[in-house]
């Protein structure tokens, strides 16, 4: 009797009953002599409620269902419990040699029903065949009418719902020999135990085991295989393997291949393919390039042979053979599938290398297709990726909006990960593009999916693009502090995160700690370069690289810092031409302002005015306040304009503004000087008496209109978050603004007044509207009782008191008694 395997003894022992496999050769009898010595009931019945101290032994697997309920303490056993290991197996075995032990072992898989086999004949490499194996296994065979499926069915090495179809076992047998215990469960379907399978099928038919194959070499190549190898199906085996392998799997796995195969295979062209991939994955691409080619001038089908061609690509390329591996490439990339696929991504990877973007593009185009029609989602979508980011790189990004779109789409949901970097790389184009509210968008859908899948990686790549959002909206000490949280040791985004760093403090005026942060932003190539250009000065070099590379951000960045004429020209095409928006708002950017000739120029550089606390302008990448106006006439004049519908008569604004001058015209006249000379450029034109801005101009409050027209709840309370009591408009130019300040204060007025009503009954949010309302108003008594009302609401009566009593005086100063 085979012992029981030592790993078990300590779960028997703390069970309170034990259910035994029903699997055929788990060595049952072990179970029971166990039982019986220890005073247990062996049943073949199931035990009562409340019973203990019982071993059941069911006939068949859907018994189980009678177990009562109550019997939660019961152990329930499968096949796999009761297989011996190493360990076990030598101390069943110990007449046996360490060589025997280990052969014996690897044949019957630790099946103890194997263990007379293997005592007896432990030198036969086939003992299924012998005649003692009639006598030892027969009785384990499955009763005859079953027994034919059984064949059948033994002749592959894992049996799921295909096989059994394509070897036409009925449903009910293949369920009857699984509820017997003849079929033992695997994680991917059943399996005979291997020397009752090898009895069954003692020689396997050519057609069933092609068919059991075919069934299972898409999801299960591993188990195709062996099924192929046992039937001793070499060509279909080399085929297969010669499919599925690759470099990658490890010298281990090829060796193993390779040595399972009979000699004479060993010359067939796809063998040779295999030892090239070996070679390769030994490190020695040379003699992989040989072996590659032996095998494409033997015979090959057309599929096997791509990907070859493929392979053999891949170490030309390792070893500098360019034009020779983009051969290959084309080669394999005319075939259809997954390997078409590969080989036009390893292609567009090579041309990349060489600069030719445009021949990139179209090979990546053609592995997306490919990798589509073989129904390979994944690898479609980092196709589309890469090719984003080919687009990206080049400074094309409107272009590269599609291809990351797409991949979004296709990683959404099952690749929340992937997602979420795909969310991060179009907010990084929307950035550079200057488009906001699609920046936010992205960003919350990247924080989101990190939110319900954690991932420090994610999390790092989030806080950079949040960075770069940062540095291109004039906040280097904000994207520091965002920086410091990347904690994962992805080179890439570490290198990425330097060169921000150094960005950062070149911005803040600290050379040294961008120096410093540049050293490991070394393997981003161009980008680095250009930061270190920026530091010292020397562009040259950095502008002839970009305009080699195709690398259009790089090259207009390093124009607007040269900034001679032409640069500044080029640089304005550039931006225009590619959209990036952004760009327009930093400090370079400002000389650009002064090519912008005609409207549709100028409509790159509006002029943002705030008026909503402290004036403040912006025109590309000038930030002016009131301080740095000569004249507060001169910046009066700045704001009535601006916030004027229409050009006005110069004579109007010259006697509104100087009326006391002797000569006003000359007044204006000088005040448009002043503010030529504070943004750098000509910001007023004169037409036919009429003085005009010659930029358009965003306010906050036309925002302001728009949204309040518009019942746009959210923006809003988005525009009026920032502010804080007591609001007022224009504050800095009372005497000199007072009509512009009077409409503006109403239109502040009826805001405040939605926003607060917008609010919930309850809610704080409301509280702080109305305070915030009444500070900009404080003869506003229908406001002041809603405050009233909220506090007695919130049980808060000494605060209602004391809102009462400044309505009383509202209301006296008001004469309303």
């Amino acid at each position: 009797m085979a012992p029981l395997p030592q790993r078990l003894l300590s779960r028997l022992d703390r069970a309170s009953g034990v259910v035994a496999p029903v699997d055929v050769g788990a060595n049952q009898p072990a179970l029971r002599a166990w039982a019986a010595e220890r005073g247990w009931s062996v049943q073949r019945t199931p035990p009562v409620p409340g019973q203990r101290d019982w071993l059941w032994c069911p006939e068949r697997r859907g018994e189980l269902g009678q177990l009562p309920a109550d019997q939660t303490g019961a152990l329930i056993l499968c096949g796999a419990d009761l297989l011996l290991d190493a360990t076990d197996w030598s101390a069943a075995l110990p007449q046996l040699s360490a060589g025997q032990h280990e052969a014996t072992l690897a044949y019957s898989g630790g099946w103890p029903a194997a263990l007379p086999l293997a005592a007896r004949l432990p030198d036969d490499p086939a003992p299924h065949l012998h005649p003692l194996a009639t006598a030892l296994l027969w009785p384990l065979l499955p009763p005859e009418p079953l027994l034919a499926s059984a064949a059948r069915l033994a002749v592959s090495t894992l049996i799921t719902p295909a096989t059994a179809a394509r070897l036409n076992v009925p449903r009910a047998d293949l369920d009857a020999l699984h509820g017997g215990g003849w079929l033992w469960p695997d994680p991917h379907g059943w399996t005979f135990p291997e020397p009752l399978r090898r009895f069954l099928a003692p020689h396997p038919d050519p057609h069933d085991a092609r068919q059991a194959a075919q069934a299972l070499a898409d999801t299960h190549p591993d188990a195709a295989l062996d099924t192929l190898a046992h039937a001793a199906l070499w060509e279909e085996h080399l085929t297969l393997l010669a499919r599925v392998a690759r470099a990658g799997q490890g010298e281990a796995s090829l060796r193993a291949a390779l040595r399972r195969l009979p000699e004479p295979w060993r010359a067939a062209p796809p063998a040779l393919y295999l030892a090239g991939l070996l070679a390769r994955a030994a490190h020695d691409p040379p003699h992989a390039e040989t072996l590659y080619t032996r095998a494409l001038s033997g015979p090959l089908d057309a599929p096997l042979r791509a990907t070859v061609h493929n392979a053999r690509g891949v170490v030309r390329a390792l070893q500098g053979d360019t034009d020779a591996a983009l051969r290959d490439f084309g080669r394999a990339a005319q075939g259809q599938g997954v390997t078409a696929g590969e080989a036009g991504y390893n292609r567009a990877t090579l041309l990349v290398q060489l600069g030719r973007h445009a021949e990139a593009e179209r090979s990546l185009q053609g592995a997306v297709a490919a990798f589509r029609e073989a129904g390979d989602l994944t690898r479609e979508a980092q196709s589309l990726e890469t090719l984003g980011a080919l687009h990206f790189g080049r400074g094309l990004l409107r272009e590269a909006l599609g291809p990351y779109r797409r991949a979004l789409l296709l990683f959404t949901p099952d690749h929340p990960h992937d997602a979420a970097l795909t969310h991060l790389n179009l907010a990084e184009c929307h950035v550079y593009l200057g488009e906001l509210t699609q920046v936010a968008h992205h960003l919350d859908g990247a924080a989101r999916l990190h939110e319900q899948h954690p991932s420090a990686q994610t999390f790092g790549w989030l806080r950079r693009v949040q960075a770069v959002m940062a540095l291109q909206t004039g906040d280097p000490a904000q994207a520091l502090t965002l920086l410091g949280h990347i904690q994962h040791g992805d080179r890439s985004l570490q290198a990425e995160a330097a060169l921000l760093r150094a960005r950062a403090h070149r911005e803040l005026g600290q050379p040294g700690a961008a120096q410093a942060a540049l050293r490991d932003a070394s393997p981003l190539g161009l980008r680095a370069e250009l930061e270190g250009a920026l530091l010292s000065g020397d562009l040259d070099p950095v502008i002839t690289a970009a305009r080699h590379e195709e690398a259009r951000l790089e090259l207009v960045t390093a124009l607007l810092s040269r900034a001679h004429a032409d640069d500044l020209t080029e640089a304005l095409d550039l931006i225009r031409t590619h959209g990036y928006l952004s760009l327009l708002g930093s400090r370079a950017a400002a000389p650009l302002a002064s090519l912008a000739q005609d409207p549709a120029t100028r409509a790159l550089f509006p002029l943002r005015i705030q008026t909503l606390g402290p004036l403040r302008f912006t025109h590309a990448g000038r930030q002016v306040q009131l301080g740095d106006f000569p004249t507060r006439k001169s910046a009066a004049l700045l704001v009535a304009l601006a916030l004027s519908d229409h050009p006005q008569s110069r004579e109007t604004l010259a006697d509104r503004f100087w009326p006391g001058a002797k000569n006003p015209l000359a007044s204006l006249q000088t005040a448009v000087y002043h503010l030529r000379a504070t943004f750098g450029v000509p910001v007023v034109g004169t037409e036919r008496g009429l003085l005009h801005l010659l930029f358009p101009v965003i306010s906050d409050l036309a925002e302001l209109r728009r949204a309040l027209r518009s019942q746009d709840l959210t923006g809003l309370a988005e525009l009026l978050r920032p502010l804080t009591a007591p609001l007022s408009v224009l504050p800095d130019l009372p005497a000199e603004l007072g009509e512009e300040r009077a409409q503006a204060e109403r239109l502040l007025h009826d805001a405040l007044r939605v926003h607060a009503s917008a609010q919930p009954d309850t809610d704080v949010r409301r509280r702080d509207a109305l305070r915030i309302l009444i500070a900009a108003d404080p003869l506003d008594t229908d406001s002041r009782e809603d405050l009233i009302r909220w506090h007695e609401l919130h049980g808060e009566h000494d605060l209602a008191e004391s809102e009462r009593a400044h309505l009383r005086e509202t209301r006296a100063a008001l004469g309303l008694g």
